[in-house]
């Protein structure tokens, strides 16, 4: 199963930037975290390919079953 697809440029969103917190990476089941940072200033997730802002996304709520509607 592939990742949801970026709003903004299309391209299936496999990484998910969340800076300075780290990174959201599609495991083809859900997002896993990978890195992560000391503090924060608090920014929206963006897409890796084209840094859209993906303000109402948050990896933790994607799984490959929500997207097929499992």
């Amino acid at each position: 199963m592939e990742a949801m697809p970026c709003p903004h440029c299309g391209e299936p969103l496999d990484r998910v930037l969340d800076l300075p917190y780290g990174y959201w990476e599609w495991d083809g089941e859900r997002y896993a975290l990978k890195s992560t940072a000391d503090t924060v200033n608090v920014a929206p997730w963006t897409c890796n390919g084209c840094l859209g802002s993906l303000r109402p996304f948050h990896p933790q709520d994607v799984t490959a079953g929500s997207l097929t509607g499992s």
